[in-house]
């Protein structure tokens, strides 16, 4: 998915090269658009949860109206300058954002209010509203079984469990609090969307990347099915990938406490948010280059332990078997994830195994994954994500209980180590006030990680810091500051010492002068 540079070589890009960004940009946007109608095609016609049926008949149109529009716009700007081309798609994008998510989550927000939770609300809403309300009550939401309401006709491990950590509590809470007669707001699936488009658009202002980039990452995010068929539904999964976001943005502008609190929101919601920490932490460095990866843990656990310790203290059985066995498909109930993944294709003929199976599929992910921070450490940010976006496909792959939809976790950390600039651009206003200057050139040993590009793993160019010792000359060429003045020629002194010779002095009377250097072999006047 090319970006268009817009200036080569420090000059000015021409028409012709707008142009031809510009229709490049909106035939990848046809693409997009055009392969989301077909996955909003089959979810309608295959998925077996019926609001994802729903959603997919109400996507469909948007998406293949954008497919349309986006191939127009193409063609047009193909034959004529385009004006404002980031802005036409911008808002063709809204468009669709609104056609495709808001207006399905709004309707099945409204049904469900009218006709109930069957059709209109899936599990994991249920169970953190539920959880919500018996946790405001003094209960433990880990050890109370939810076999009403929605969950009475599913399999006992699903209304036994809550497989999701304690802080998914907190988009319970207004219903848990108002009840479910204080209408259609107290919707978890309200707070989960505030959520992911509030923090998804401040990591986007705070990235420094070009508008093609940033439109790109949105879409990723929230407009395409990665995005809108999950909020609709569900809302969990987006939300934490846009506190991921913004916790990789703010590590790769030199934050690695911000970026370490805002992980460990993320990684205090759901367990999907952890297998990207090891990656972020080793690629973590202040605004000077050091090194920051104990202080980007110390900033994840600060968040994580005060809010997990409690529920361990009350119940560390129940709390496992929920939050770890059970998702992994190892409790005594099995778990309703069955997605056509590798892992559970290499289980099916060992049923009796079927834990053996899994623990040596977890090796083969943690051995790959140890393989990548040892031999290629990240050294930056994106190839932090890219890293983290190849061990979290194979996990999914290799994972006896199948979720498929958790691919789209892989295919935003990939689509931001691709979108993210290589270096932040300054942060414009007020704002930039705020950052740290950059260290000083008169210090006299400066550290900092000269970022370079090297053939990594796959052919992936591997972005690593390499200490370098700068020198006060290297510091100030690198930095932009001006040259030192150069100083005056020195003037030839005269030795001191014995062997010092004196030059003759000159007569005082007339007569001829002593011959100098430049009259050395002439007649003397």
């Amino acid at each position: 998915m090319p970006a268009s540079t817009g200036v080569l070589d420090g000059q000015a890009p021409s028409a012709a090269a707008v142009s031809a960004d510009s229709t490049r940009a909106a035939w990848w946007d046809t693409a997009l658009y055009g392969a989301s109608a077909v996955v909003a095609a089959l979810a309608a016609r295959f998925d077996y949860i019926p609001l994802q049926r729903t959603w997919g008949r109400l996507a469909l149109g948007p998406y293949a109206v954008a497919a349309v529009l986006a191939a127009l716009l193409a063609l047009r700007w193909r034959r004529r300058p385009a004006g404002r081309p980031l802005r036409a798609r911008t808002l063709l994008a809204v468009a669709v954002l609104i056609g495709a998510m808001a207006v399905p989550l709004g309707l099945e927000v409204a049904w469900r209010a009218h006709d109930g939770d069957r059709l209109h609300v899936q599990s994991e809403i249920f169970l953190a509203e539920q959880g919500s309300r018996v946790l405001f009550h003094g209960g433990d939401p880990y050890r109370t079984a939810y076999h009403y309401g929605l969950l009475r006709t599913y399999p006992p491990g699903v209304w036994e469990h809550i497989p999701y950590l304690p802080a998914v509590f907190a988009f319970g809470l207004p219903r848990a609090v108002l009840g479910a007669g204080a209408g259609p707001l107290t919707d978890a699936r309200l707070g989960f969307t505030a959520v992911s488009v509030a923090v998804a658009l401040l990591a986007l202002a705070l990235s420094g990347a070009t508008g093609e980039r940033r439109l790109r990452m949105l879409m990723v995010l929230l407009v395409l099915p990665t995005g809108a068929r999950y909020l609709t539904g569900g809302g969990d999964d987006v939300a934490v990938l846009a506190l991921l976001l913004l916790a990789v943005v703010l590590e790769h502008r030199g934050r690695p406490v911000a970026g370490g609190l805002v992980a460990g929101l993320a990684a205090a919601i759901k367990q999907t948010a952890w297998l990207p920490l090891p990656f972020l932490a080793l690629a973590a460095r202040d605004t000077a280059g050091r090194r920051a990866t104990g202080r980007f843990l110390a900033a994840v656990g600060s968040v994580v332990v005060p809010v997990v310790a409690p529920f361990a203290v009350w119940d560390l059985h129940r709390l496992v078997d929920s939050v770890v066995l059970y998702p992994l498909g190892l409790s005594n109930q099995p778990t309703i994830a069955r997605g056509p993944t590798l892992g559970r294709l290499l289980a099916a003929p060992f049923a009796h195994a079927k834990g053996v199976v899994a623990a040596v599929l977890a090796v083969v992910v943690v051995a790959v994954a140890l393989l990548l921070l040892l031999r290629w450490t990240p050294g930056g940010v994106r190839a932090a994500c890219w890293q983290a976006g190849v061990v979290f496909a194979l996990a999914v792959m290799l994972a006896t209980a199948g979720r498929p939809g958790y691919l789209i976790y892989p295919v935003n950390l990939l689509a931001w180590s691709w979108l993210l600039p290589q270096r932040p651009a300054p942060l414009p206003g007020a704002v930039q006030s705020l950052q740290k200057p950059p260290p000083s050139p008169r210090t006299p040993a400066i550290y900092a990680p000269a970022i370079t590009r090297r053939p990594g793993w796959l052919g992936w160019p591997g972005w690593r810091a390499t200490p370098r010792r700068w020198s006060a000359r290297s510091a100030r060429r690198a930095l932009g500051a001006a040259p030192r003045r150069p100083s005056r020629p020195r003037t030839a002194r005269a030795r001191s010492g014995p062997a010092a010779v004196t030059p003759p002095a000159p007569p005082t009377s007339g007569g001829p002068c002593p011959p100098g250097p430049e009259s050395r072999g002439r007649p003397a006047h």
